[in-house]
């Protein structure tokens, strides 16, 4: 008996001693990746001086490490007993609050006003914004600021005791909203807004284990936003409305990206969640307007859900001002590549989306960006930008014209729109002689 016993533990050591290398060289079973900014390290290549150094042995261990067979499921069980055991998140910037509500430290901070820009840099952005915004009304063009909601502002009482300072220091969030709303442009205060709706809301605004507003909210800010934009230029271009709501406890993307970047087992304890069905008619689908959206996470879900697809002519979303993403999928573009005269052109609203804990980069440098390039005759820069295009319009019209544009586009080694593109300067030239 005691000898069948030694030989099953043998074979059970022997087997948890295999079966990773297995799973690592089949990869059978399918596991499920960890989530979050994770570096998988990449197999190093062997040099003498790097062996010499000890840098290739470091890097092979860091390699064999990361892709040992079954690494997800280990760590994912190390992770649930630190999490509940002891009340610890494996996960980088993560706070667990009371009643288990999970935040981001930024968000507290933000709250808290410990990230408070001073008084100097907040008085200089919104005399940039007030410039930017006179010269978009000069032009036919409107800016919408929209300052969303922070998770840390709206749930302050379930902040750990610990991380509660003496005293409530100058918000971000409300320093730059009173005077946006004084300088009188379009601005809507998302933290005014849900902690007014917060006893009275039929559904949830926020999620428990999530840091980004739930799709009810959501919906209701992009409703205001279209109706500032219909009340700017006079025009009906959609109807919009929330239409079936679910509430279910299947929390579905991004309303469970807190624990799922904790990278436990067992989610934690979560309230259900409202899914509403956007209702879209258009009004006017030659008139809707084509919008370039400065934002951070929070707009992924806009984007990403088809919601400005159906309401905007056209919509690029220019994530932090370092990448622009466009809806029908097309390869982002990199922000320092494009002209951003031309997309002003072409463009009729200008949207900045950013919650309270990005407020310490007011605009993400893209206000600061659009008002160096106005400040000297940036009126005169776009006229001669809408009028090229005009004549480049007019010249795409005429076929025997473009089949002369192909023909010095071949020859000179352009594109057919960068040779139209010149055509177009050097007649618009010689009408301003």
């Amino acid at each position: 008996m005691q000898k069948w016993i030694k030989h099953s533990l043998f074979i059970l050591l022997l087997l948890m001693m295999i079966l990773p290398f297995i799973q690592q060289a089949f990869d059978v079973p399918k596991i499920r990746p960890l989530k979050g900014a994770i570096v998988v390290p990449q197999k190093p290549k062997w040099s003498f001086p790097n062996f010499l150094e000890s840098s290739f042995q470091d890097s092979l261990n860091s390699f064999v490490e990361h892709h040992i067979g079954y690494r997800a499921h280990l760590v994912r069980l190390y992770n649930q007993l630190q999490y509940s055991l002891f009340d610890t998140v494996n996960a980088q910037g993560v706070i667990v609050g009371k009643e288990g509500y999970l935040f981001e430290m930024n968000y507290i901070k933000a709250m808290y006003g410990l990230d408070y820009v001073g008084d100097e840099k907040a008085k200089a952005d919104i005399e940039k914004t007030l410039v930017v915004n006179d010269w978009l009304n000069e032009n036919g063009k409107q800016l919408i600021v929209v300052l969303a909601p922070g998770k840390g502002s709206y749930f302050p009482e379930y902040i750990p005791d610990d991380l509660r300072p003496d005293s409530i220091g100058k918000q971000n969030y409300t320093v730059y909203y009173k005077a946006l709303r004084e300088a009188q442009i379009d601005v809507i205060g998302g933290n005014d807004w849900f902690d007014a709706m917060k006893d009275s809301s039929r559904y949830a605004l926020f999620p428990k284990a999530g840091i980004h507003w739930s799709y009810y909210g959501l919906g209701l800010v992009f409703d205001s936003v279209f109706k500032l934009i219909e009340n700017h230029f006079q025009t009906d271009f959609i109807d919009f409305e929330l239409g079936n709501i679910e509430l279910t406890n299947k929390l579905r993307s991004p309303d469970r990206d807190l624990w799922e970047g904790m990278n436990i087992i067992f989610p934690p304890n979560d309230y259900a969640m409202p899914y509403p069905k956007f209702q879209f008619e258009v009004k006017n689908k030659s008139e809707m307007p084509s919008v370039i959206t400065v934002a951070d996470s929070y707009y992924w879900q806009w984007f990403g859900g088809g919601y400005t697809l159906r309401s905007f002519r056209e919509n690029s979303f220019w994530y932090y001002n370092k990448q622009i993403f466009f809806p029908d999928n097309t390869p982002p573009k990199d922000r320092s590549q494009v002209d951003l005269f031309d997309y002003i052109t072409d463009n009729d609203v200008i949207l900045i989306i950013q919650t309270d804990a990005n407020m310490n980069r007011f605009g993400f440098g893209f206000i600061d960006d659009l008002y160096e390039l106005i400040k000297d005759d940036g009126s005169q820069a776009l006229q001669k930008k809408i009028a090229i295009k005009a004549i480049a319009a007019r010249i795409r019209g005429s076929e025997s014209y473009m089949e002369m544009i192909r023909e010095k586009a071949l020859k000179k080694g352009l594109s057919e729109e960068e040779m139209l593109l010149l055509d177009a300067g050097w007649i618009y030239e010689n009408n301003q002689k």
